[in-house]
């Protein structure tokens, strides 16, 4: 029983569940479900939590391989590096075999029962959600890291969002949000660049006040990345 995809887009699916630095995952279970593969984790610090599903829609052949272990996710993400467009995927007792153009690869699978798997999604009541796309987020992320640890504050207002950072460099952006009526506003720290950074298409951001952000990204045909991060809460 084996599934076929483009490389490039389990890499990147990967990469982006995994998320960054502070918040980086050392591993999860892959869970290849009827509908295609889920993703349920929390980072280790408990500021970032992913769902994420990468549509069946998305392989060129799809099987449900089951709950698959993985650990020392940085290096599965350099294995599939190693590969040329298509691979296809299998699983036999505590291996999951890699394949492509000649070359093929064994993983040691974790079983589960060493690995987190908290899956509930907490159930959350946002003020505001607007649209935004993640190259506009990122610019966002620029102004704020041109400062040592900065703070990014969201304040909706109506039809509009004003970003604004702590810092020497006090950048204040606004953007146009139809949706908005206004009334949130949180701040983040580091957790929340270092856990969407990585993102790529078009994402909504759900806020409220001094409350958790969602950012979720949807390419069409191909997956659904949600990410729950914490707001960065000052000490009195």
């Amino acid at each position: 029983m084996a599934l076929e995809i483009k490389t490039k887009i389990l890499k990147t699916f990967v990469d982006k569940t995994m998320m960054t630095k502070g918040q980086q995952l050392k591993e999860y279970i892959m869970r290849f479900e009827k509908e295609g593969l889920k993703i349920n984790a929390n980072s280790e610090s408990k500021q970032a939590r992913v769902m994420a599903w990468l549509k069946k829609e998305a392989f060129k052949t799809y099987e449900e391989l089951g709950n698959v272990g993985i650990n020392d996710l940085e290096n599965v993400s350099k294995v599939l590096d190693r590969f040329g467009e298509d691979i296809s995927l299998s699983k036999e007792g505590n291996l999951l075999t890699i394949k492509g153009q000649g070359k093929k690869v064994d993983i040691e699978l974790v079983s589960e029962n060493f690995l987190d798997t908290d899956t509930g999604e907490p159930s959350l009541e946002f003020v505001d959600t607007f649209a935004i796309s993640a190259t506009k987020l990122k610019e966002l992320y620029k102004d704020v890291q041109m400062n040592k640890d900065a703070t990014i504050t969201f304040e909706t207002a109506e039809k509009k969002v004003k970003v604004s950072n702590t810092g020497k460099y006090k950048f204040l952006t606004e953007l146009d949000a139809d949706t908005c009526k206004g009334g949130a506003k949180t701040t983040f720290g580091d957790p929340l660049i270092d856990a969407t950074i990585n993102l790529t298409g078009n994402l909504e951001i759900s806020l409220a006040n001094n409350y958790p952000v969602k950012i979720i990204e949807k390419v069409e045909n191909e997956s659904v990345i949600t990410f729950i991060v914490a707001p960065r809460v000052e000490e009195e």
